[in-house]
């Protein structure tokens, strides 16, 4: 799908801003391969800087050009995807008819492919160019591709898309052409915890990772928590009332030091092993703080028995919006049943198995909060009318 109006060259700064802007690709020695390959040897003593320099001034041809971007490139970084639920009945017919009412409005760098899987099924692959202005030039336009899946069950059909802007403008006029079609709305469920509380959002998450059906929560990894901090009330500062002695100076400044500290800290990533229990995590909660991003690891409980990891979280974390997911890979048991120590990547059919339970489990999970926030509710009336 390559445009021909979109070849150019490239000067020896865009090079040597390439270079410079993959470092951990693109290290001193992916430096001195590149220059060997020309036959050319450099000392082992320059600097990343002066190989960067020397090599940008060498003649690149596009192969070489293409090479040099081939290696700057993070091909194990996988997308996440999302979901959105359209509900009311939709044929596959209907899917098919508003696809090809897409595709005949596809621009010059676009290219839209879509087939058929089964009789529930049906798949369309947007092939574009993206643009993104906050690299270097060279690596500003990236070609990118969509694969938009439709999964069409009597009263609902789920659309499992890549998370970023063009998938949803995609699905969205996907949406808009069902609706003039039918002459009739379709409405659509997203994953959405605009309406619960900083500690339901946490409980969205511990509930998640927990109740995957065929999974049994083994690490918690990684955890992003977003501030929910609200200033003590006056009476925490009157001092100890099982005692009534006020507090030692010097933890009172320390203790005022740490609320001030967080009074300014809008997010915090942890990193490390078994999170949700650590105590680092835990005194975040008691500030107020509520899980907005998870990674964690969960053993299948059926044969092969082998650990999946996932993620999870919000790319809108303080409205609680735009849900976002992935299986990262797992650890395989190898013959002897011991599990590999390094994270495997899963087939395309694989994820395609899993996304369904973490989808299916995080609805059910939002039911479940919102049912007992009603509750709740319900509870707190009869006891005040009970006052009355």
């Amino acid at each position: 799908m390559a445009n021909q109006d979109l070849k150019y060259c490239a000067t020896d700064k865009e090079i040597y801003d390439l270079l410079m802007s993959a470092r951990q690709k693109v290290n001193e020695a992916a430096l001195h391969e590149m220059a060997r390959v020309r036959g050319i040897f450099y000392s082992p003593r320059e600097s990343r800087e002066s190989l960067a320099s020397q090599i940008s001034l060498l003649t690149h041809d596009y192969a070489a050009l293409e090479d040099v971007l081939g290696q700057s490139e993070n091909r194990n970084r996988a997308e996440r995807v999302t979901s959105v639920t359209l509900t009311g009945k939709i044929t596959n017919e209907e899917i098919k008819e508003a696809v090809a009412a897409f595709q005949g409005q596809t621009v010059a760098d676009q290219k839209v492919l879509s087939h058929q899987e089964g009789t529930d099924k049906y798949v369309m692959q947007v092939q574009y160019s993206e643009i993104d202005f906050a690299k270097t030039r060279l690596l500003q336009r990236r070609q990118r591709e969509a694969d938009i899946r439709f999964e069409i069950e009597d009263d609902k059909t789920t659309v499992r898309l890549p998370a970023n802007p063009k998938a949803r403008a995609i699905v969205e006029e996907i949406r808009a052409t069902l609706i003039a079609k039918k002459n009739k709305d379709v409405p659509r469920e997203l994953i959405e915890i605009t309406d619960l509380s900083s500690t339901a959002r946490t409980e969205f998450f511990t509930k998640l990772i927990t109740s995957l059906e065929g999974y049994s929560l083994f690490n918690v990894s990684n955890v992003k928590v977003q501030s929910g901090f609200h200033p003590p009330e006056p009476e925490d500062a009157l001092g100890d009332e099982s005692t009534g002695e006020a507090p030692h100076a010097a933890d009172e400044e320390t203790a005022e030091a740490e609320e001030a500290m967080l009074a300014v800290v809008d997010d915090v990533a942890l990193h490390g092993q078994s999170l949700l229990a650590s105590p680092e995590y835990q005194n975040l909660r008691t500030k107020g703080f509520y899980i907005t991003a998870i990674t964690w690891v969960s053993a299948q409980t059926e044969s092969p028995y082998n650990r999946v990891e996932f993620d999870a979280g919000f790319e809108e974390p303080k409205e609680g919006r735009e849900f976002r997911y992935n299986v990262r890979g797992l650890y395989r048991r190898n013959v002897k049943g011991d599990l590999t120590k390094t994270l495997r990547p899963l087939t395309d059919g694989h994820k395609q198995a899993i996304f369904p339970i973490l989808e299916q489990t995080a609805r059910k999970v939002l039911v479940d909060l919102r049912e007992s926030k009603k509750d709740d509710g319900q509870d707190q009336n009869v006891v005040k009318d009970k006052e009355k």
